[in-house]
């Protein structure tokens, strides 16, 4: 994750301490990024990375349960839904494309 760290609009997970995270997915949120969620999204796929929009869309919006929830009664994790993504990581993922996806994420236009 240091590739990513300290750029301004992207937020990384922080991680407890005493705790050990088991690295099952990289959420990221991209908040105020020179690229929106979707601008990385769409040229990792173009790539073919499969990143995954997190949480998106939100349960509550779903048509089943229109009628008893309104999304505009959660509006912060809508406005997460919007700005996470889930990066590539799993235990067959190779150094050169950690850079790959980091060069991606960095070089959006």
């Amino acid at each position: 994750m240091s590739k990513l760290d300290n750029i301004a609009g992207i937020i990384l997970p922080t991680f407890q301490k005493k705790v050990k995270p088991n690295y099952a997915y990289l959420p990221v949120i991209f908040d105020g990024y020179q690229n929106s969620r979707d601008e990385v999204y769409q040229r990792l796929k173009q790539h073919g990375i499969n990143a995954r929009k997190y949480f998106y869309p939100l349960t509550n919006s779903f048509e089943c349960y229109q009628d008893r929830y309104d999304d505009h009664d959660t509006p912060i994790a809508k406005e997460i839904a919007n700005k996470i993504l889930t990066l590539p990581l799993y235990g067959d993922l190779e150094l050169n494309e950690v850079d790959k996806i980091v060069d991606i994420i960095k070089n959006v236009d």
